[in-house]
């Protein structure tokens, strides 16, 4: 009995101290009695550890205090720049991706010239694919700065596509059509140039559609898309142009064959028939082809043309 009322204080002590080490006890309901964060993180080294465990364990608000208390506290530590960029990547991961951009911003500010500017720029193309689907407008401004930042720079060709993407998913064609007719003045050797190759055509076809039958811009169209089958005969979309140029190449005969009709109703059997014959040359297998030769037959039944 006399041995353990000597062990007991020695242990009491030894709790005691510990407690003073490494700080406050405070209790958590999911892990009971524990030290108190602020006080357990000792050096910035293990501060900026614990930002970063909190980050795998989804708690970005927080993860962002401490990366911002390490910015406070260190601003020209090895961890400030590090703790910058974590704190986007946090705000992204929550989903609030306009702090996020301003976080990135924040960090090639600071460290403008930094050896991580191109992980920050990565980091920012992200946040813009991200927006894409929720916000194209958002997304276009997110583009248009990493070409600001680096217009030469490696993000910059995949930048401006996706700018011209954006434009096209919110159904503005002619912007589209210019951001890709930029991007081939601007980067003419990239390995995007075939997919842009087709998008350009297929941007005048779907602008033509807005506009009602502008005949100029589906011609020129059809030429887009057979330049494409000319410069990438194994692409990927050589049936989506082939099944374009078909599309095109009917409606164009039907303009054809309704100008002939307009020179009938005006009682000009001679123009009428010319733009007839047109259309039977120069769209043949098409079902205005047809149509344009029984209107011939029928003018030569009247005794209209020769």
């Amino acid at each position: 009995m006399k041995k353990l009322k000597f062990i007991f204080p020695v242990l009491l002590i030894t709790i005691c101290v510990a407690t003073s080490s490494y700080g406050k006890w405070v209790w958590n309901k999911e892990m009971g009695w524990i030290v108190s964060t602020s006080e357990a993180v000792i050096t910035l080294d293990q501060r900026y550890k614990y930002a970063l465990s909190l980050l795998v364990e989804q708690k970005y608000l927080i993860a962002i205090k401490e990366f911002e208390a390490i910015i406070d506290t260190s601003p020209n530590s090895e961890y400030a720049e590090s703790s910058q960029i974590n704190i986007g990547w946090a705000y992204f991961l929550n989903s609030d991706y306009k702090r996020a951009l301003m976080a990135y911003e924040n960090a090639l500010q600071k460290y403008s010239g930094s050896k991580r500017t191109k992980e920050i720029l990565e980091r920012v193309f992200q946040l813009g694919v991200a927006q894409m689907d929720t916000d194209e407008d958002a997304a276009i401004k997110v583009f248009e700065k990493i070409i600001e930042k680096q217009n030469l720079g490696p993000l910059a060709p995949d930048a401006q596509v996706k700018i011209a993407d954006c434009y096209f998913k919110l159904g503005q064609y002619e912007e589209a059509l210019d951001a890709y007719e930029k991007f081939l003045e601007e980067y003419p050797k990239n390995e995007w140039v075939p997919y842009i190759q087709y998008q350009i055509p297929l941007s005048k076809v779907c602008h033509e559609k807005k506009q009602e039958r502008n005949y100029g811009l589906l011609v020129s169209a059809r030429e887009g898309f057979e330049e494409y089958l000319v410069s990438n005969p194994n692409g990927v979309h050589v049936e989506d142009a082939k099944r374009m140029i078909e599309e095109i190449w009917i409606i164009e005969a039907e303009r054809e064959y309704n100008i002939g009709e307009f020179y009938l109703r005006r009682k000009k059997p001679s123009s009428a028939a010319m733009y007839f014959e047109y259309v039977i040359a120069d769209f043949p297998g098409t079902i205005w082809a047809e149509r344009a030769n029984e209107r011939i037959e029928f003018l030569k039944m009247i005794e209209a043309v020769k």
